[in-house]
């Protein structure tokens, strides 16, 4: 039977097996899978995971790499009705600890035994696992769980301002509205290949892979995606790469490269993407002016189902931009509603600044097990009429002229954007004052050549011999790098108000490393 609009993504990726078995779906340094290959060894990995008692609402986490391996265990769990647990693998040991148990991960998929064995050791704990290099089932095999809409996709963590990472909860039913609305917004067909550049502990991994399988596109892996734009470039060429997913400040080095050295593009990219940070009007009309593919510039959160909104601006819309501004936000994706509120959640006037709330098909379910924090930013919906909508609380300042895009004004909390990663301040100063040294911090961003770092002001007991290498390295054992701050200032005393409040005027400025 052919797919609905509401049949969840596995589903869909299964039926493109039936019908274009021998298309390729995954191209890696490893090899490549056809679709046929994929939907086999997801069963075999779903086989294992049903045996060892994994099903809807569990999370399993996915222990493997970016590649051949990733696309077989995602896949796989989603078979088995389980939802994946998406981490960075490179993440302190005591992290991943934590974040496993928030979840209430008692599963795991990796490559092999000896792979298995080294999570069990890093977590502490034990991990009914399935291998992604089982032997591929013959064609009786049990075919996947019929996945209710309703049921838990996936969880994914992003940063807490108690100083604890959030694990959000994305439903079947948004993920699949979410794939749909993006395969048809970049235009993806069978004929497309899509780099597939983003880190796993980014959902932006989703987007890239998703809308290719249920289009029956090829996802291309790139064996490291930290090099830079140019040696990229004949990566794209050579696995004629159509669409790129890419970090707004990664495309900006390639746009701002490609000015200072002109060259054409390989001529299969038609549609670069880009999002995760701010970018600037500048890029945008110098990359259009050389002839380069059409920009997509996106907006999203986790507890918007990866992304919300987009900007692709017209010729006329490129002319009228008076100086090097923000990208706009542009417009709601379909099914998604974007509000601009005041304090009082009245919707602010057109031109006038508000905080953005989001609602409609996009929201996550909330927080995975933490429902006090669900009810604090996913707030009763008064715009709707439908009983139980919901609205997202951004934190995002916006505003929109009558007619116009929407604009991005700042943060109206402690979150900044680190290295394309949510930061939130409160969890960066929980990370730093739980050295024993440490009896007072505050953290602050600050602009550096790069963009955005991370600086902290710490106050050390008395004769301590913390230094900030120390503190740094300190950091770097128990969160990812980028919560560790670029810059350590250490104090005997944290300049404060007769209040006690922090007088931020009074800190010095921050310690160069």
């Amino acid at each position: 039977m052919s797919p609905t609009e509401t049949t969840p993504v596995p589903l869909r990726i299964a039926h493109r097996a039936g019908i274009a078995p021998e298309a390729t779906a995954v191209r890696a340094a490893e090899g490549e899978l056809t679709y046929r290959q994929l939907d086999r060894r997801a069963r075999a990995v779903a086989e294992e995971l049903r045996a060892a008692g994994a099903g809807p609402e569990d999370t399993v986490l996915l222990g493997v790499r970016r590649g051949i391996h990733w696309a077989v265990g995602l896949l796989g769990i989603w078979y088995a009705g389980a939802a994946p647990l998406l981490v960075d693998l490179d993440t302190p040991d005591e992290r991943l600890r934590t974040l496993l148990e928030a979840a209430g991960t008692r599963h795991a998929v990796a490559p092999d035994t000896y792979a298995a064995a080294m999570l069990q050791r890093r977590t502490g704990s034990e991990l009914f696992w399935a291998s992604t290099t089982t032997a591929a089932p013959t064609a009786a095999a049990r075919p996947p769980v019929d996945i209710a809409p309703g049921s838990l996709a996936y969880v994914l963590f992003t940063s807490g301002s108690t100083g604890k990472p959030k694990p959000v909860a994305v439903g079947h039913a948004g993920l699949a509205a979410q794939v749909r609305t993006l395969a048809e917004r970049y235009g993806l067909t069978a004929g497309d290949a899509v780099l597939q550049f983003a880190a796993p502990a980014f959902d932006v991994c989703l987007e890239e892979a998703l809308p290719t399988w249920c289009t029956g596109g090829t996802a291309v892996f790139v064996a490291d995606n930290v090099l830079s734009p140019a040696e990229l470039e004949p990566f794209l060429a050579e696995q004629r790469i159509s669409v790129v997913n890419l970090p707004t400040p990664y495309w900006t080095q390639w746009a701002k490269d490609l000015e200072r050295a002109p060259r054409p593009l390989p001529d299969a990219l038609r549609r670069v993407v880009i999002g995760s940070d701010a970018g600037r009007t500048a890029d945008l009309v110098n990359w259009a002016a050389a002839g380069h593919p059409p920009v997509v510039s996106c907006y999203g959160l986790t507890e918007s189902t990866i992304t919300a909104t987009s900007y692709e601006p017209v010729p006329a819309e490129l002319a009228g931009f008076a100086g090097d501004e923000l990208i706009p936000l542009g417009e709601p994706l379909a099914g998604v509603r974007a509000y601009v509120l005041d304090e009082e959640l009245r919707q602010a006037p057109p031109g006038a600044p508000g905080e953005l709330y989001l609602a409609g098909s996009c929201l996550a379910r909330g927080y995975h097990g933490r429902p006090a924090l669900t009810s604090e930013r996913f707030v009763a919906d008064p715009f709707s009429d439908a009983p139980g909508e919901r609205m997202y609380r951004t934190g995002d300042r916006v505003t929109r002229a009558p007619g116009g895009p929407l604009v991005f004004l700042g943060r109206a909390d402690d979150q900044v954007k680190i290295r394309g990663h949510r930061v939130e301040l409160k969890e960066v100063e929980a990370a730093v004052a739980a050295h024993p040294d440490v009896v007072d911090v505050v953290a602050r961003a600050v602009a550096a050549p790069g963009g955005p770092q991370l600086a902290a002001w710490a106050a050390v007991t008395p004769g301590s011999p913390l230094t900030p290498d120390a503190l740094r390295r300190h950091l770097l054992a128990k969160v990812p790098g980028y919560l560790v701050p670029a810059a350590v200032t250490l104090m005997e005393r944290l300049p404060r108000t007769p209040g006690g409040k922090l007088d931020p005027r009074a800190l010095p400025a921050p310690a160069p490393r």
